[in-house]
């Protein structure tokens, strides 16, 4: 379930972290209308400030690894297609893509080969595999519940010094002791009524 949920996050953030990338880059991967002026000014970077977020969220989210991992792959085939083969990625998308100032298809030509790096290397971490790691914040701490078991306190009982008892022998076994008790006559009422008249 935990794969499942890791591959759905890439197929939201990994998109999203391409059309942010293509729409707030020029066509020579500079920041969209950064000398022009005007609201676009603040835009193209916003853009790109986005599209970080959404690949910092996929690539350092304490999730499984198959989803990165996919998103990662992806890109690094898209780019090589885009690098080998540039006409045929160009006829893939459609002319309405490309508006004036920027064009969806840009970050295929070698961002994305940049991108896909970081995500395949979280395929590395044998611990996120394994199981869910909870978020760490350098003043909040631990965000979210930790799920693990709690560690023992002191040295594990494996390194303690064990000493072998030699078997105990039949004799020694048996330590009962046999008490003498009293009889008594139930004929003689002094006997049985052990209380003391003062």
């Amino acid at each position: 379930m935990r794969h499942l949920r890791s591959v759905l996050y890439a197929l939201v953030l990994a998109p999203a972290a391409w059309i942010l990338c293509g729409v707030g880059f020029d066509h020579d991967l500079t920041g969209r209308a950064l000398d022009n002026g005007g609201p676009e000014s603040v835009g193209g970077p916003l853009l790109l400030l986005l599209a970080g977020a959404a690949y910092a969220i996929l690539l350092l989210a304490p999730i499984s690894p198959a989803g990165p991992l996919l998103a990662g792959l992806t890109f690094l085939g898209v780019g090589f297609w885009a690098r080998s083969a540039p006409d045929a990625y160009a006829g893939l998308w459609p002319a309405d893509i490309a508006k004036d100032g920027f064009n969806l298809s840009t970050p295929g030509y070698g961002l994305v080969m940049l991108l896909a790096v970081p995500l395949i290397c979280t395929a590395l971490s044998s611990r996120r595999w394994a199981a869910y790691e909870p978020p760490q914040i350098v003043f909040l701490g631990t965000v979210g519940r930790a799920r693990g078991a709690a560690r023992p306190y002191g040295p594990p009982i494996a390194s303690e010094l064990t000493t072998a008892l030699p078997p105990m022998s039949v004799v020694d076994a048996d330590r009962t002791q046999a008490l003498r008790t009293q009889v008594i006559n139930p004929a003689t009422p002094h006997a049985a009524d052990a209380t003391q008249r003062i």
